[in-house]
């Protein structure tokens, strides 16, 4: 197993477009590897008219956050648009031919003395993962943060020093929209100071699509199964909670992913609550890290190797463990079954 890698930190303070401007200078080579990787699809006149129809739905409801993203692109020496562009995938490239993504957990509890923990594996195309940042952001107002994402965007997955973690999952449905784009759910989410008001931020707004949000606190977590149409809410079970790709609550009579989509993402769901229902009231970050380097069931695994099914060009490109009340992220990058997790403090975001 090789050492643990640290990710290239960029630390922005304040807000706005200045805050944008900043990441996006700081993280400019990467930023524009990013966007070359999404704008090359569809056409880069055409992404960016579409890009400005998801700014123009989330300057209405979150206009700071709008602000921030005009700021990325700016300060990359691309276009406002451009900065769009980095916050949007399926969007743009087509949700009906991406591959199932990402696994996340939550073990949480009264019997838990190390307290809540959170963690998952996000599984992207590979070329995505050289391309993952530590974004540290110090709002004026507001928990400091800090977010496990590609270059350019405001949010992947993350904590704040308020204790929130936030993770997330692809899910597949028809609905499909214009309203703020999914990625910009976490930073909603991680802009409060509970769960419960994180769920709150993401319930309130026009959203572009389907999306999973499991979101953690001090004092437990939930998840959130949302689609433009509607949210479905899913408590933890004997102080678990786990979610792969696929609807669990309410809303799976919107699913509409094909047959082999859901085989991998049951098969990872089945497996996760399995090794999980043995890990016991002290399992901390070794053994989640354990739990996220399984290679059972492959290529339906919950660490996914790219060679295991090349024609879904996904592999699990970062692992994330987030230790709530230590207000600390354990990160791996790459497949955590080939490598260490570097350790990255909320406290020296504050």
């Amino acid at each position: 197993m090789s050492p643990p890698v640290r990710l290239t930190e960029i630390d922005v303070p304040g807000d706005g477009r200045a805050a944008g401007q900043a990441y996006g200078e700081a993280a400019r080579p990467l930023v524009l590897r990013h966007h070359e990787l999404i704008a090359g699809g569809p056409g880069l006149a055409a992404a960016r008219d579409r890009a400005m129809e998801f700014r123009a739905a989330t300057q209405a409801v979150a206009p700071e956050l709008a602000a921030e993203v005009d700021g990325v692109g700016e300060g990359a020496g691309l276009s406002a648009a451009d900065g769009w562009i980095l916050q949007l995938r399926a969007e743009l490239t087509g949700w009906n031919t991406a591959a199932p993504e990402c696994s996340s957990l939550a073990l949480v509890g009264p019997a838990r003395p190390g307290g809540p923990i959170a963690a998952q594996n996000a599984d992207l195309p590979p070329e995505v993962g050289p391309l993952f940042v530590v974004l540290r952001r110090r709002p004026a107002d507001g928990p400091a943060l800090i977010t496990v994402t590609p270059a350019g965007q405001l949010g992947h997955h993350g904590m704040n020093d308020a204790g929130v973690a936030v993770f997330g999952n692809f899910l597949r449905t028809d609905q499909w929209g214009t309203g703020v784009p999914r990625y910009l759910l976490t930073r909603l989410a991680l802009g409060e100071r509970d769960r419960f008001r994180a769920a709150d931020a993401v319930t309130a707004v026009p959203r572009s699509g389907p999306r999973n949000l499991l979101i953690a606190d001090e004092g437990g977590a939930l998840d959130l199964e949302t689609t433009p149409g509607g949210v479905g809410v899913l408590e933890p079970s004997g102080g678990v909670l786990t979610h792969t790709n696929h609807f669990l609550g309410e809303l799976a009579a919107h699913e509409n992913a094909p047959q082999p989509w859901m085989r991998n993402s049951r098969a990872r769901q089945v497996r996760l609550e399995a090794l999980l229902a043995g890990a016991g009231p002290h399992a901390g970050p070794a053994e989640l890290a354990a739990v996220l380097a399984d290679r059972h069931g492959a290529p339906d695994a919950l660490c996914h190797h790219a060679a295991d099914a090349p024609e879904l060009n996904v592999e699990t490109v970062v692992s994330t463990v987030a230790e709530i009340r230590a207000r600390r992220l354990h990160v791996c990058a790459g497949p955590p079954d080939r490598g260490g997790y570097a350790v990255y403090d909320l406290k020296e975001a504050s």
